[in-house]
């Protein structure tokens, strides 16, 4: 629909490192309601001075204060900066296709997301908005990773490694996460696998924020209209295929050998 927010959830559901873990999950969650619930306030405060700068400005700044209390202030400064440069990618890619980009907003817990003030005329155009954002964060953890080989750092291999999981979870193709508009170009039917990949992951790692992104994430792609789809053609489905797996693939590969290099070096 006009005005649908491209929602990148590229902090995705983040292991907890604390017993804390539940209760914040339900603060990131209750941010996530409001902010879907509050437009109307959104458009307020854009009217004021500075409104924009103090909304990402401020909203990141939350998120790294919650995320250090799990992982350090360095550790939450830099998963923040790679969610920001995730949506920077999406921005970028808007401005490419003349659509107008709002600002990010970070979501403790859920990642960011950045409203896209218009509608694509084609599926394939929504693909590559959304696109663009696993590849600007995939980008981002490689040269995490390529710090930590570099410095033989494991701090640099843990950001690396949280980056590749999260933009790998934002791949799975469901709903409003980057997947589920990718996918969307392959088959009517990628939400019914992203809801099965999506159902296991609750189940495997259950955690409020992780449910919640199920929930809307099922709403929003069984409601849509999906009518524009006749718009795409085999060589479309075909070149999104390559393009969708090959990213997957090379996320799932770097996962492994991130881990790999962790564990056998004892870094």
């Amino acid at each position: 629909m006009p005005g649908e927010p491209a929602l990148a959830s590229a902090s995705g559901a983040p292991p907890q490192r604390s017993g804390g873990g539940a209760l914040k999950g339900g603060i990131g969650a209750l941010l996530l309601g409001l902010l879907a619930k509050g437009k109307g306030l959104l458009v307020m405060l854009k009217a004021l001075p500075f409104a924009k700068v103090l909304l990402t400005g401020g909203s990141m700044a939350a998120s790294v204060w919650l995320y250090a209390m799990n992982g350090g202030v360095a550790f939450a400064f830099g998963l923040v900066l790679m969610i920001f440069i995730h949506e920077m990618g999406h921005g970028l890619a808007m401005k490419r296709a003349g659509i107008e980009a709002g600002w990010p907003v970070f979501i403790p817990f859920f990642g960011a997301m950045i409203a896209m003030k218009g509608r694509p005329n084609h599926p394939r155009v929504e693909a590559e908005v959304a696109y663009a954002g696993p590849i600007a964060g995939t980008g981002a953890a490689l040269l995490c990773a390529g710090l930590g080989l570099l410095l033989h750092s494991p701090f640099f291999l843990a950001l690396a490694y949280t980056g590749f999981f999260l933009n790998l979870f934002n791949m799975t193709p469901l709903g409003f996460l980057d997947g589920g508009r990718i996918a969307r170009v392959l088959s009517r039917k990628a939400s019914i696998v992203g809801a099965i990949v999506m159902g296991g992951l609750c189940l495997m790692s259950p955690s409020p924020q992780l449910i919640l992104i199920a929930v809307m994430g099922i709403m929003h792609a069984f409601q849509r209209n999906n009518a524009d789809l006749e718009l795409v053609t085999a060589h479309d489905r075909l070149t999104w295929a390559l393009r969708y797996f090959g990213l997957c693939g090379f996320l799932g590969l770097a996962l492994m050998l991130t881990h790999q290099l962790t564990t056998s070096h004892g870094w």
